[in-house]
């Protein structure tokens, strides 16, 4: 009898702590932070049975939309703030409301070197030069194929939500998600992905600035 109780309990709390966890899905967790830069995780379903992570982004800067557009156009700086980028092409469509971008990362191991394709696309108020947002997911494009020696990382997407913060200041929230990666466990990758992103947009934040 007492072991049935106790195998109870045990229930009880296994059933309460999934509970916990459904409750708790779709919630950002702080994960990094420093004066300037804030960056939270979450993880949500793709729609295909699987947990995908979202992270975002979070800090203010002295620029306005058409300086983070300049930014990401640039083919000669994006090696500059994309961490390990071993290349950065970038596919213009004749406007500057969208374009592509391929970037190729050199990542030490366990990780290997990854790629990705990225179409993007600007929604922009004219009247309003500190607020728009600017989306992008993963696109197929023949002059980047795939190939054995990268991984290509897909089902990538997000945007640049971009607001007026007041006193000449933008407010800037980067979302992105990608379809998980099971090659390497998460207790090894999650660092590198924090690490990496939060690098990534110190060093966009910075050149972003300089613009002005």
């Amino acid at each position: 009898m007492k072991n049935l109780q106790v195998l109870g309990c045990l229930l009880v709390l296994l059933v309460q702590s999934l509970y916990a966890g459904v409750a708790g899905e779709g919630e950002y967790k702080l994960v990094k932070k420093d004066e300037v830069i804030s960056l939270y995780e979450r993880w949500i379903p793709d729609g295909q049975g699987e947990q995908v992570r979202e992270i975002k982004a979070v800090f203010t800067v002295r620029a306005d939309v058409d300086a983070v557009i300049s930014l990401l156009t640039d083919q000669t700086k994006g090696k500059e703030w994309n961490i390990n980028a071993r290349k950065y092409n970038v596919l213009h469509a004749g406007s500057r409301t969208s374009w592509i971008t391929y970037t190729r990362y050199s990542i030490p191991w366990p990780v290997g070197d990854q790629d990705c394709c990225l179409s993007y696309s600007v929604q922009k108020d004219l009247s309003k030069s500190l607020t728009g947002s600017i989306h992008f997911e993963s696109v197929v494009n023949n002059q980047f194929p795939v190939t054995e020696d990268v991984t290509r990382i897909t089902g990538t997407k997000g945007k640049w939500q971009l607001e007026d913060a007041g006193n000449g200041q933008m407010r800037v929230s980067y979302f992105v998600s990608t379809n998980r990666s099971k090659k390497v466990p998460r207790w090894i990758s999650d660092p590198i992905v924090r690490n990496n992103l939060f690098t990534t947009m110190s060093s966009f934040r910075t050149l972003l600035e300089k613009q002005k």
